[in-house]
């Protein structure tokens, strides 16, 4: 019977470290991963920019060749 207690007290006190290194985890680092995975998402509005000014640029040059091809044939 001995034994057995003396392994419950050892799984008790591995199960408190786990426990208190979880809520240290919890408390500390949960609050850095959000607000850099906020950083992340605000990141990205200069690929948006990038894109449609990308967008902007082909479609105005599409329909200036149009425009140039319509002249040409006349």
């Amino acid at each position: 019977m001995e034994r057995s207690e003396y392994q419950n007290k050892i799984q008790d006190e591995r199960l408190d470290r786990v426990e208190k290194a979880v809520n240290e985890i919890k408390d500390n680092h949960l609050v850095h991963l959000q607000t850099d995975m906020t950083k992340v998402g605000t990141d990205v509005d200069w690929l948006k920019r990038f894109f449609w000014i990308i967008a902007t640029a082909s479609i105005g040059g599409l329909i200036a060749a149009l425009i140039n091809l319509i002249i040409s044939l006349k």
